[in-house]
């Protein structure tokens, strides 16, 4: 190693001159040199050489072994010690020092050379395991993973500063001690003891997830448990690395998320979708011995009275009392919804009897009889309130949840058009359907207007929060005409359509008229014109490879640009249709089609769907939004959902965006665009085409 730097540290002015100038001949650099330990160790502070000649005996109060174990400490610079003497005591001085050699005196110049070959050689791999070693420290040190080393006795070696903090205790107290007195492993779903594995067979890193960790103190984590077997030297102890991720928060975190997206956030009930997951779990367990199961469908008399006259936040508390009546009447095993704005329902199992409504009927004669006992209370004005109760009894005839809550809904609207505070009972053939039309009139209505033009498009306008957002949106609507002229809600005629499998036929109609009218409107330099169709598909249209030929036919007919229609799929019906949604829309979005994924938020929620429904734009369902301004929780969930799809490039649209707060609010968490009563209501196209 040539042009090496070096200080030579010697008393004696022949023997330094000698010294200096077998080394030039050696073609080392002699950066300097000194005849006392303090000039020495004044001089290797300025010139930083890189190996240090360092005679024992020299002048001054400092020693060269004295030097030299201040530049160990302070500036790691080698040293070789030069010496006439071989004292046991000095040398074991001497190897306090660390020095990377130790010549004799006298000595040859090609043993000089040697060693300081040697010497600096051992000095380069020294600092570059130093360096590691600081680098693999500070990884340590900064890791959110609590690391532990333990040997094959289960004997603690060495732990991090996070497994000083998870485990509440410090490397000095716990080093040689053994696991099982620091911290126990529990499954989190069975409450069993874990074992951590540890033998010569663990080639590839173990992992377990979500285990609970007690430590001494009796504080527990949620942790991500991975066990990593250490390749030792021939001879040498088998040790294991073992480390733990906190995921409690993120436990906690995804909790919250499940509980909210599966209950209705003012009763805390379950919501809809999950009523309806549960209810078809329980047809698909129904056995002829089982004994029997009742779905009481429960609907608040006159509510709107309350509504309107007291206010929403009347309505609200009176919500919760209800609910509160229910929860109580509820036995294990039950489970009970908010299925509507004042639709509830509870459904009971009943192991007392074999047949029949059972208890579910004195259940609902309680509830009857409760309620109009407690008038509702508000502002220091009682105001008498009575509910209607329908039961259904669980049996083989009812394919699905929607079968089931159609006859439910049909019993208890019974109920109420009687009087109200009163109680009925499903009898199978009563299909007088909603608003006391049949089933049967309900399909001709539809029929009707699919060939007679009888449905009508609506529009609600979409509106961009951020000034990068160019293009603005609207969803496309769709309503019945009635015989006299009148509007026919959706929620009237989709569950029927839905549960007679016409939806495709109406979904095709939406298809060529919404595309038609965007045509129309740009003939005639509509600013309508300029927005981004939203039309709304089922799920049995994404399982229709048909329609996807259908779609791009008219696009085709009325030379709309494929990007100017985006098609909206609910959460719910793309991932339960999941392969055939993945290739509908990866079909589509090659022609140049947009998705936005519809109601997010309300059904699974899992961003791992995402993977394989490569949608645009994702709407977040209005459950967190009608209430953000008020509820931090409804908030968060929003904030939270927002940034996840900015990692995932995914533009966000807020729902139900009712008032200034809320929109004010959705722009400054940094959701696109906003859609609401705040935006606009409904308009009819009509006004625009006449």
């Amino acid at each position: 190693m040539s042009k090496a730097r070096i200080y030579i540290v010697e008393d004696e002015r022949i023997i330094a001159l000698d010294l200096q100038k077998r080394l030039e001949r050696l073609d080392y650099s002699i950066c300097g040199s000194a005849t006392s330990g303090e000039e020495a160790l004044s001089g290797i502070r300025e010139q930083l050489p890189d190996l240090v000649l360092m005679d024992i005996v020299i002048q001054g109060d400092m020693d060269g072994i004295a030097v030299a174990m201040e530049l160990k400490k302070e500036l790691h610079i080698p040293v070789i010690f030069l010496s006439t003497y071989t004292d046991e005591k000095i040398l074991e001085r001497a190897k306090d020092a660390n020095p990377l050699g130790y010549i004799l005196k006298p000595f040859k110049e090609r043993e000089l050379s040697t060693i300081l070959e040697m010497a600096l050689f051992k000095s380069v791999a020294d600092s570059l395991i130093r360096e590691k070693e600081q680098m693999f420290a500070a990884i340590l040190n900064s890791t959110t993973d609590a690391i532990l080393v333990v040997n094959r006795n289960d004997e603690i070696l060495f732990l991090n500063p996070e497994a000083e903090l998870i485990l509440e205790t410090d490397s000095t107290d716990c080093t040689r001690r053994k696991l099982g007195e620091l911290f126990t492993l529990s499954d989190m779903e069975t409450g069993e003891w874990f074992t951590i594995p540890r033998n010569s067979s663990l080639m590839k890193a173990f992992k377990a997830p979500n285990l609970r960790l007690t430590n001494c103190k009796q504080n527990s984590f949620i942790v991500e448990l991975t066990v990593n077997r250490e390749t030792p030297e021939e001879g040498k102890e088998q040790n294991y690395i073992i480390s733990f991720k906190d995921i409690s928060r993120l436990h906690e975190m995804t909790d919250t998320l499940k509980y909210q997206t599966s209950h209705d956030t003012l009763t805390d009930l379950l919501n809809r979708n999950e009523m309806a997951i549960r209810m078809n779990t329980s047809l698909i367990k129904l056995e002829p011995q089982s004994p029997p199961i009742n779905a009481l469908y429960i609907d608040i008399d006159h509510f709107k009275v309350i509504n309107d006259s007291c206010g929403t936040e009347a309505g609200d508390v009176l919500l919760k009392e209800t609910a509160t009546r229910i929860k109580y009447h509820m036995s294990e095993g039950d489970y009970a919804a908010r299925v509507g704005g004042d639709d509830f329902v509870l459904v009971h199992f009943d192991p007392t009897t074999n047949t029949g409504t059972g208890t579910a009927a004195a259940i609902a004669r309680r509830l009857i009889e409760e309620t109009r006992a407690h008038p509702f209370r508000w502002n220091n004005k009682e105001y008498p309130i009575s509910i209607s109760i329908g039961i259904v009894t669980l049996d083989a005839s009812f394919v699905n949840e929607h079968n089931l809550m159609i006859a439910g809904t049909q019993t208890v609207k019974n109920a109420h058009e009687s009087g109200g505070n009163r109680l009925a009972c499903y009898v199978r053939g009563d299909n007088r359907g909603f608003n006391t039309i049949s089933v049967s009139e309900w399909l001709g209505r539809i029929h009707e207007a699919l060939l007679n033009d009888g449905f009508k498009l609506y529009y609600q306008p979409i509106e961009p929060l951020a000034p990068e957002n160019h293009h603005a949106k609207l969803e496309v609507l769709l309503r019945m005409t009635d015989k006299d002229g009148s509007i026919i809600p959706p929620g009237e005629f989709i569950p029927i359509a839905e549960r007679y499998n016409i939806m495709t036929t109406i979904d095709r109609w939406v298809v060529q008229k919404s595309i038609e009218t965007f045509a129309r409107l740009r003939s005639k330099n509509s600013p309508l014109a300029d927005c981004i169709f939203c039309i709304n598909l089922c799920g049995a249209s994404l399982a229709d490879d048909s329609i996807i030929g259908y779609i791009i036919d008219n696009a085709e007919k009325y030379d709309v640009p494929p990007e100017m229609v985006c098609i909206e799929v609910t959460e719910t019906n793309a991932i339960l249709n999941l392969a055939s949604a993945s290739r509908f829309i990866r079909i589509l979005k090659e022609r140049g089609f947009t998705f936005a994924l519809d109601d997010f938020g309300s059904g699974f929620s899992s961003f791992s769907y995402l993977k394989n429904l490569p949608v645009d734009y994702l709407k977040i369902d209005g459950c967190f939004i009608r209430n953000m301004d008020k509820d931090t929780v409804d908030r968060t969930m929003v904030q939270a959902i927002t940034s996840m799809c900015k990692v995932l490039g995914l533009k966000t649209i807020g729902e139900f965006a009712e008032n200034t707060a809320i929109i004010e609010l959705l722009r400054e968490i940094g959701v696109d665009y906003a859609q609401g009563y705040g935006i606009s209501k409904p308009k009819p196209f009509d006004a625009e085409l006449n």
